[in-house]
């Protein structure tokens, strides 16, 4: 799988105060990030907006994504890219037409948001979305999980992420007990201790890749996994499904 690489900003240098998360000892970690870029490597899956650093390709793709699979997703980001290249194009555009180019793939706040960025970036930042963390959290519509992936996808920092994929990965390999949505605060943690310096780009790919197709939600593939012989809850066994589960991007 092809990396990207970068010169390292600012923000990647300065000192990270996270205290190191129980559990996790420096073995643990160095397995683990040698054996996931190990994995991605072989089976890392070539999307197309792994083919740009562009922060409103990144973006446009981010919000895409939120509890939209890929497959739905690849032709609309095409289609959406071509019709409005750029925030300034996006900005432009009567908010009815975007939801108009967004069908169909729902939670049509999404489309509403995005444009409201693109207005807001062309406002107060003429067009460059910034890539400091709180200017990007200060946007309506970017939360803590989509400012990580800009800063991490668009500007090759290493910015932790954690979205359902991550988190299940994560609360499985190193936590196993309890509900992970009641433990963002340590899984948030754990995302940022884990990357390795100076690849988070790789990194967070390969996670949310090995959550998406390995250690998936339900029927995972314990027996070829990686982390199998470290795992906390190896072998896992799926539970019966009693409520609708909900629907996943990525």
């Amino acid at each position: 799988m092809p990396t990207t690489s970068g010169p390292r900003t600012s923000s990647q240098r300065k000192k990270k105060t996270s205290k190191k998360p129980s559990g996790l000892d420096a073995s643990q970690k160095r397995r683990f990030q040698a054996r996931l870029l190990k994995w991605y490597e072989k089976h890392g899956r070539d999307l197309p907006w792994r083919k740009t650093s562009d922060p409103y390709h990144i973006l446009v793709s981010e919000v895409m994504l939120q509890q939209t699979q890929v497959d739905r997703v690849i032709p609309k980001y095409h289609e959406f890219l071509e019709r409005y290249p750029s925030f300034e194009e996006l900005a432009d555009a009567p908010v009815s037409d975007v939801k108009k180019t967004w069908y169909p793939l729902g939670y049509n706040i999404r489309p509403e948001r995005l444009h409201s960025i693109a207005c807001e970036t062309m406002e107060r930042y003429g067009g460059q979305l910034p890539s400091d963390e709180d200017e990007l959290l200060s946007f309506k519509g970017i939360g803590r999980y989509t400012a990580g992936a800009i800063r991490s996808f668009a500007f090759n920092e290493d910015a932790p992420i954690l979205d359902t994929n991550v988190i299940r990965v994560l609360h499985r390999v190193f936590v196993a007990k309890g509900d992970p949505k009641t433990q963002k605060a340590r899984l948030w943690q754990l995302s940022e201790v884990l990357i390795p310096s100076g690849k988070g780009y790789d990194f967070n790919q390969a996670i949310m890749d090995f959550g998406a197709t390995c250690c998936t939600a339900r029927n995972p593939s314990c027996r070829q996994c990686p982390m199998k012989s470290f795992c906390k809850t190896y072998p896992f066994e799926s539970k019966p499904q009693r409520t609708k589960v909900q629907h996943e991007g990525r």
